[in-house]
């Protein structure tokens, strides 16, 4: 087994977080925070705060529902975490949440890949899989798989990104919701997981849930990116130049000169 520390009920097993880290900020410093012309302490302190918050905001949540941390869970909260970060470093949220979709998706990704060495989240017996010391047997090795696929997603992400002058307008969230939600959904099948209702576990309720989620919001952005009226009535809501503390500050001033007018 590899080294590991428990905190407030919580393993973590230190040599799966440290690449995973790292890999977040060789990504970023090293090359995608340049195409959002973000500089490295903006771009340091964003990567390092984003997974922490995120799952720190589960985490609370556990407090009062009692449901484990995990990441089909956290997911839900990274528009929260990247909304204070946003508050925190003076961005813009669709542009600081499109830099930062494709490290929630490296850190799942490559985080994920230890499960097989800590022999968590498995898949059912299988004849040729890997074997797991906990349960004595062979095992379908499910983590490998997902871990592949989310990383496909992370690329499928930033080659769109790409193709649109990485000028996404926060799309990439929703993509990775919708395509989370329903690749998770598919590998609990290969998971001995609880069965809550249906025949299907509550983390494939999560999944519907976010493939509905990150549905519906990307047809919300599409559908208000193509609303020229929408806009011009709204500017505030589109522009991309200024940072959340400024949008803050225009909005409320703008209906209190409203109100006194």
């Amino acid at each position: 087994m590899l080294p590991e520390y428990k905190f407030l009920g919580i393993t973590l097993y230190y040599w799966g977080y440290i690449l995973a880290f790292a890999a977040d900020f060789l990504f970023n410093l090293l090359w995608y925070r340049k195409k959002f012309g973000f500089g490295k302490l903006k771009a340091f302190l964003s990567t390092a705060l984003v997974i922490p918050l995120g799952y720190g905001l589960i985490l609370v949540m556990s407090l009062v529902h009692k449901g484990g941390v995990n990441w089909v869970r956290a997911v839900l909260f990274i528009p929260l975490a990247v909304y204070i970060i946003c508050l925190i470093l003076k961005t813009n949220y669709a542009k600081t949440f499109d830099f930062l979709t494709p490290t929630a998706c490296i850190n799942h990704g490559v985080s994920h890949i230890f499960c097989i060495f800590q022999g968590c989240c498995y898949g059912y017996p299988a004849e040729h899989g890997v074997w797991n010391e906990d349960q004595h047997a062979t095992l379908f090795p499910i983590q490998l798989v997902e871990a592949a696929s989310i990383l496909l997603i992370c690329l499928f992400i930033v080659l769109y990104a790409k193709k649109r002058d990485y000028n996404t307008h926060g799309v990439a969230y929703g993509q990775h919701l919708l395509l989370f939600g329903l690749t998770r959904f598919i590998y609990e099948f290969f998971r001995d997981n609880t069965a809550v209702r249906w025949e299907l576990s509550q983390f494939q309720y999560y999944c519907i849930a976010e493939f509905a989620l990150g549905l519906i919001g990307l047809i919300v952005v599409y559908a208000a990116l193509k609303n020229k009226p929408l806009q011009e009535k709204h500017p505030l809501l589109f522009r991309e130049d200024i940072d959340e503390w400024t949008r803050l500050k225009m909005l409320f001033g703008r209906k209190k000169s409203g109100a006194a007018a």
